[in-house]
């Protein structure tokens, strides 16, 4: 019998879960349950009209539920009850996700109090321009552990994870201080919050630019060509440059960008490449320019464009913000190509209609000699699909082909590893003079 002269400590409303029997009650029955002192607790439970009144150490297994989410079990001692000294010692943000209504105070016995602390990201300060962000807290494993194992003990099946409700709490912190949108797709920085290392990293998104880039010129590369001999460090080799030409379409093209948007450097990558001595005319060979760590996102490309294009040996079109995703769809995608390519004779028209009908055909090409140092030595299967001659002071061909094939091998046969080749259709020895890649087949 409980005394009425007891004051109640705390009340809660419960659904019962267990079993069929009495000391396990059947799930879905109605449960209201007072906690009178540490010692006593009175329950009421209703099922089908019929109702009775029981101790709480009858109740094994018991769980209460507040506001949706599984709170602690209630029962821990021997004899099933359980005092306020057992209530677990929790900081106010841990509680509150984990649905905790009855705590101690103290020092958070899952995250030391570092779910309270704001110190680190008070100090977010960015001098970068950026419209989007995203957070992400970095702890310690052993505060992980034991939030993982405190959820698993106390089965918070429901219960947020403490980096997930962290990341969100400072997200809507940081969106009112800064005046920014939060983003967890696809943001524009991410402020990783590291609590181990006691600071914060600014983890900013690439800027992507992409458009053509026609080369009007047959003496630089496409990417910066680092030396061979010193990697980059500058040697008698290289002129104490580092790099083995003086500049490339990369760093023409990069420079104005670099000069506005302020980023630590640049990444090039285009549609396939051309050797440092084949022009790209046409309409230009597909690019994307990714600029790391950029200070301003916001650019004028009309204008930079007009810059890069004052430089005579490169011509950039279409230049405009595209996303990263593009680059690999760029580098993944073979492309045919049309090219132009010079031999060193001049061919009969008897010579020229047999080339058209016996180069138009697959062609198994294996690794170039000329390249053979830094490609992997295997046989290449490739097709030609129209080839087109005509007579000037020496045989030009235009060649429509696969992505992928050597043209220069194309002609000269490369001592036998391409077949078929002009050469070996004519029966004679022929080479490439000049080489002009005249379009990339793309709808980049």
């Amino acid at each position: 019998m409980v005394s009425t002269m007891l004051k109640p400590v705390w009340k809660v409303n419960a659904t019962i879960m267990g079993s069929a029997r009495p000391s396990r009650p059947r799930s879905g029955w109605s449960c209201s349950v007072t906690k009178w002192d540490d010692r006593v607790v009175r329950c009421s439970m209703i099922s089908q009209g019929a109702s009775f009144n029981t101790t709480f150490k009858s109740l094994i297994g018991l769980r209460a539920m507040r506001t949706g989410h599984f709170t602690r079990n209630i029962l821990k001692g021997n004899d099933g009850i359980t005092s306020m000294e057992d209530a677990p010692r929790l900081c106010p943000f841990c509680a509150d996700r984990l649905g905790i209504a009855d705590y101690r105070e103290g020092r958070c016995e899952i995250c030391n109090d570092t779910c309270m602390d704001t110190s680190l990201a008070d100090t977010i300060d960015p001098t970068f321009e950026y419209h989007t962000f995203n957070v992400g807290v970095v702890l310690p494993k052993d505060v992980v552990e034991r939030d993982e194992a405190f959820v698993r003990e106390h089965e918070l099946a429901h219960a947020h994870g403490i980096k997930t409700a962290l990341n969100r709490a400072l997200r809507s912190r940081l969106s009112e201080r800064l005046n920014a949108q939060a983003d967890t797709e696809d943001p524009d920085v991410i402020f990783e919050i590291d609590h181990i290392k006691g600071r914060v990293f600014y983890r900013i998104k690439s800027l992507a630019l992409c458009g053509r880039y026609r080369k009007e010129v047959r003496t630089i590369p496409q990417t910066r060509w680092w030396c061979t001999k010193c990697r980059g460090r500058g040697c008698e080799h290289c002129g104490h440059t580092g790099k083995m030409y003086p500049t490339s379409v990369e760093e023409i093209v990069s420079a104005p960008i670099m000069r506005v948007a302020s980023g630590r450097k640049t990444k090039f990558h285009g549609a396939g490449r051309e050797d440092i001595d084949v022009r790209m005319l046409g309409e230009g060979r597909p690019f994307v320019l990714e600029i790391i760590n950029p200070k301003v996102r916001t650019l004028d490309l009309e204008a930079l464009q007009d810059e890069i294009n004052k430089d005579e040996r490169v011509h950039v079109y279409d230049l405009r913000p595209c996303e990263k995703a593009r680059i690999e769809k760029l580098k993944n995608t073979k492309y045919r190509k049309t090219y132009r390519a010079h031999i060193d004779k001049k061919l009969s028209n008897n010579e020229i209609e047999l080339i058209e009908k016996k180069l138009e055909t697959e062609i198994r090409q294996r690794t170039p000699i000329r390249v053979s140092h830094r490609r992997s030595d295997k046989i290449r299967k490739r097709k030609v699909y129209k080839v087109r001659g005509n007579n000037n002071k020496t045989t030009v061909l235009e060649i429509y082909c696969d992505g992928g094939l050597y043209i220069k091998e194309l002609i000269s046969g490369d001592e036998g590893r391409t077949n078929p080749s002009v050469s070996s259709i004519l029966g004679t020895h022929v080479r490439c003079t000049a080489l002009d890649v005249l379009e990339v087949h793309c709808d980049l």
